[in-house]
C-alpha cells in the first residue's frame, strides 16, 4: 500500500514537472495550471493565419485552451512574437467570445496564445517613414494598404496637445479596436471620456483624424480642454480584420489626473 502511494506521488510530481515544459516553455514563477480556467471557455474555431510581428507588455501567454499560463507578458516584453494561428473562445460565464493569436519567438523556444488586444504591431524600419504604405500581392499584382499602428497612434496623440500617455487607458482602447468580436460595449469608467473614430479613408494622416474628431464633436478648441489629462489611443491596422472594425478605426480614452 505504501509503495502504491509512493508511486502515485512520483507520478504526480512527474506530470507537474512535464506541464512546466510543455511547448518548449521554460518554467517560471508565473506558470500556473488551472482546470477551472480551461473549463470556463469553449473552443468555437481554430484556424491558421498569416505571419505578423507583435510585442506584448500586458496580460499573459497561455496554452491553447488556457489550461496553462506560461508567463505574464511583462516578463517577455522585449520578445518579438510571430503569429501563425488564431482561435475563437467562448467565455461561458461572461457570455461573449474572444480571439487569441498563437505566437512564437524568433528562435522558436517560446510559444503560446495571447489575447490579440494585448498585442502591438512591431514598427519596421521600412514602414517608419509613413503611416500607410502599400504592398503588392504577387498572386494578383494588386496593391493594398499597410498601416503602421505606432505612427497612426502618434498622429492622433498629436491632436491632443499636453495630454499624458497612459498604458492602462491604452489597453482599454485596444480592447475596442481589437474587439472580442464586437459582442461587448466598451467599458467606460466614471470620469472617463471615450471617443470612437470610424475611418473610411485610405489616407490615414493627421488631417484625416482631425476631420474625424471634428465630426465626432471634438474640434481643436474642445480637444485643448483635455490638456493635462491622461490618454490612451489604439488604431486598427489590419486590412480585412472584420469584427465590425475597419482599417484606420481608432479608440481614444481620456481620464483626468487623480
Amino acid at each position: 500500500m505504501k509503495k502504491a502511494k509512493l508511486f502515485q506521488g512520483l507520478m504526480i510530481l512527474g506530470v507537474g514537472a512535464g506541464m512546466l515544459s510543455i511547448g518548449g516553455v521554460t518554467a517560471s514563477a508565473s506558470s500556473q495550471y488551472s482546470t477551472k480556467r480551461a473549463h470556463s471557455v469553449r473552443l468555437v474555431w481554430r484556424k491558421s493565419m498569416k505571419q505578423h510581428a507583435y510585442t506584448a507588455t500586458a496580460g499573459a501567454r497561455y496554452s491553447k485552451h488556457l489550461t496553462i499560463r506560461y508567463s505574464y507578458n511583462r516578463a517577455t516584453s522585449k520578445v518579438t512574437w510571430y503569429t501563425d494561428a488564431h482561435q475563437k473562445l467562448y467565455k461561458k460565464y461572461q457570455g461573449h467570445s474572444t480571439i487569441y493569436y498563437h505566437v512564437k519567438s524568433a528562435d522558436g523556444k517560446m510559444q503560446g496564445w495571447i489575447w490579440r488586444g494585448y498585442l502591438k504591431p512591431v514598427t519596421t524600419k521600412k514602414a517608419a517613414n509613413a503611416a500607410v504604405t502599400t504592398k503588392s500581392d504577387p498572386a494578383t499584382g494588386m496593391s493594398f494598404p499597410i498601416a503602421n499602428e505606432q505612427l497612426l497612434d502618434q498622429e492622433i496623440l498629436s491632436l491632443f496637445p499636453g495630454t499624458i500617455t497612459d498604458k492602462a487607458l491604452e489597453a482599454q482602447a485596444g480592447s475596442v479596436v481589437y474587439t472580442d468580436d464586437g459582442e461587448e460595449s466598451p467599458t467606460v469608467k466614471p470620469g472617463q471620456v471615450y471617443i470612437h473614430l470610424s475611418n473610411a479613408s485610405n489616407v490615414m494622416d493627421t488631417q484625416n483624424y482631425a476631420n474625424l474628431l471634428a465630426k465626432a464633436g471634438y474640434p481643436a478648441a474642445k480637444r485643448s480642454q483635455y490638456r493635462g489629462w491622461h490618454i490612451g489611443v489604439r488604431a486598427q491596422t489590419d486590412d480585412g480584420y472584420g469584427e465590425g472594425v475597419n482599417q484606420g478605426d481608432a479608440a481614444i480614452f481620456l481620464a483626468p489626473v487623480k
